[in-house]
């Protein structure tokens, strides 16, 4: 069964099939391990390893009476595993060093399914991807949290065996430290990182009673490094895109250098890296000079669907660059080759792209819905609206929710109300999990789901650091994206959710124990 377990530790950031076809086999062996009477003997003893399987009762309850019975099966076909995993995993003895491995044996499933990520940006010509968060198997959050979890432990473990010396082990913990650091930075994962230092900042608050007198001003200290790394970018890009102030029609020159008159809107505030878009436009160059440059007609549209003209100008803009025959006489053939492909900034463009420019997309695009009300293909916009969109109905439906399968119906009619912009293949659920939870099961059954969930972690007592890393983590994350409704991240909470807060102790020198049964738990 370790064996197992291990294997589904290793495929869950590659494969989605994988892991459904190994969860299956380790229910199904489980019952071989454990029989049906025993396990029923070790229930009534102690319930508390089958209580995520509730959640599964929930989805099968509020499926009675759904106005789309093909939404609830497929929903209760992704959410069996809420009943899979724990049915399978509970009351499975299982040592310390077992579960270590088991932990080890994702880290290497998410340090090698992110070199794969490298590789495929590498090739991201061939394999048609043009966004790097695209280059992981699994969607990039997921990845992301993944990431997160796999650094924390190998940095736990670096301090847990620092009397060891720099040995071989040593080092290649440190080298997954350190690689894997960087691939969160290099991924562009926004929530991501968020969650990562949001998690490390709660951490001692929850942890302070193991943290050494003589250690805790630097505990503090680092928490509050934490707070500030993440606001010195977003402070800057603020600074870079907004710096600059409207000029006078008189600072503004009326005509390009060929004697053409500037077409100059000074009441658009619109930017791109802090140069205004709707000055210094003469379309007739513009037009004359593209069209000789380029094989895509200034009249046409790009690879993303948006009208040429309106990308040009903005690259130009983005280049510091006026919008005429100069102007485009200044694009190299890369630069023609973006526009063509449907980069509106230099910035934007494969291998240029970082986190800062990452960060300035998203201001850009606050900024934009500000100038013209347009929610469309902004990401942070759309999740506001949906968030709305949730409330909405969580106040039309306080008390048993929308149900198992009519969610997206809920949806999709609360954001044709509210939201008439916005175009109906933008619109989604939110991107909050308990809102979500909420539309569902209303406020009863959602309290009911996070009684399942937190009720057994205080019943257990003492829980190791990596438990409650892992339980902030996912309860962070849960905040900014619908974590628990992805396969790869239900399995993963599940799955390790059951063996961190019911396995053998991490905080002990033991090294088994029979899990579940542990003194230390009780």
């Amino acid at each position: 069964m370790e064996g197992m377990l291990m294997s589904l530790a290793l495929v869950l950031p590659f494969s989605e099939a994988l892991v459904s076809i190994i969860t299956v086999l380790i229910f199904v062996f489980s019952w071989l391990i454990i029989s049906p009477n025993e396990k029923f003997n070790l229930f009534r003893k102690n319930p508390l390893p089958v209580f995520p399987s509730g959640i599964f009762l929930l989805y099968l309850i509020w499926a009675i009476g759904t106005h789309h019975p093909a939404n609830a099966i497929d929903e209760i076909r992704r959410n069996v595993f809420w009943f899979l995993i724990p049915a399978a995993v509970a009351y499975l003895p299982i040592s310390r060093e077992q579960l270590n491995r088991i932990l080890y044996a994702l880290v290497l499933g998410v340090v090698i399914s992110s070199l794969v990520a490298f590789v495929r940006w590498n090739f991201r010509e061939s394999i048609g991807i043009t966004d790097i968060r695209d280059a992981t198997l699994n969607p990039h959050i997921a990845h992301s949290l993944l990431v997160n979890f796999a650094l924390f432990f190998l940095f736990q473990q670096i301090f847990r065996y620092r009397a060891n010396n720099w040995y071989a082990r040593q080092i290649l913990r440190l080298a997954g430290v350190l690689f894997l650091l960087f691939f969160n930075f290099w991924l562009h994962s926004l929530l991501g990182l968020l969650t990562l230092f949001a998690a490390l900042i709660l951490l001692p608050f929850s942890t302070y009673r193991e943290i050494p007198v003589r250690l805790r001003k630097y505990v503090w200290s680092g928490a509050v490094v934490l707070i500030i790394i993440p606001m010195a970018p977003i402070g800057r890009e603020l600074y870079r895109q907004f710096h600059t102030s409207m000029p006078a029609p008189n600072q503004v020159a009326q005509f390009t250098l060929n004697g053409n008159r500037y077409q100059n809107d000074f009441s658009k505030t619109l930017r791109e890296n802090g140069h205004f878009i709707y000055l210094n436009i003469c379309l007739p160059e513009l037009q004359k000079e593209w069209n000789h440059r380029s094989s895509l007609k200034f009249s046409g549209l790009d690879a993303n669907g948006f009208p040429v003209k309106s990308t040009l100008i903005r690259y130009l803009t983005s280049k510091g660059l006026t919008k005429d025959s100069a102007g485009v006489s200044h694009l190299t053939n890369k630069d023609i080759q973006s526009v063509n492909e449907g980069f509106a900034n230099y910035r934007y463009v494969p291998g240029r792209m970082d986190l800062s420019a990452r960060i300035y997309q998203t201001i850009w695009e606050l900024d934009a819905f500000r100038s013209n009300g347009n929610p469309n293909n902004k990401s942070l916009v759309q999740r506001w609206a949906y968030t709305r969109a949730a409330l909405s109905i969580i106040a039309e439906h306080p008390f048993v929710g929308v149900g198992t399968g009519n969610e997206k119906a809920a949806f999709n009619e609360t954001l044709m109300r509210q939201t008439p912009k916005l175009r109906p293949a933008n619109f989604s659920h939110a991107h909050n999990q308990y809102l979500n939870y909420l539309v569902t099961f209303g406020i009863p059954g959602f309290a009911i789901l996070l009684f399942l969930l937190i009720y057994p972690p205080f019943r257990v007592g003492k829980l190791s650091v990596i438990t409650i890393f892992f339980l902030l983590t996912i309860g962070i994350a849960n905040l900014g994206d619908d974590n628990l409704q992805t396969h790869t991240i239900r399995t993963f909470f599940v799955l390790f959710y059951s063996l961190l807060v019911f396995g053998p102790p991490l905080n002990t020198k033991e090294s088994t124990g029979s899990f579940v049964l542990n003194n230390e738990h009780q």
